[in-house]
């Protein structure tokens, strides 16, 4: 994917470098477990997700700080 963006529910999501993960222009913490080839986040604790895009889409569905960006 290498870099990468796109709205998503009116966010813009950016990946950069496939390491770097930006919404809305913050810079998202994450963690990548290497032995189980997941993503995850503080925005969802508990849950892993395949990708960073997968990720992403998440946070901005579901967390308060970004889901109500339509306001």
């Amino acid at each position: 994917m290498a870099n990468y963006k796109e709205t998503f529910e009116s966010c813009e999501i950016e990946i950069k470098n496939d390491i770097h993960l930006l919404i809305k222009g913050k810079v998202i913490d994450y963690q990548h477990d290497r032995v189980k080839n997941k993503f995850s986040s503080k925005y969802l604790p508990y849950t892993q997700y395949d990708s960073l895009l997968e990720l992403a889409r998440a946070i901005v569905q579901h967390t308060v700080e970004f889901s109500h960006v339509k306001e």
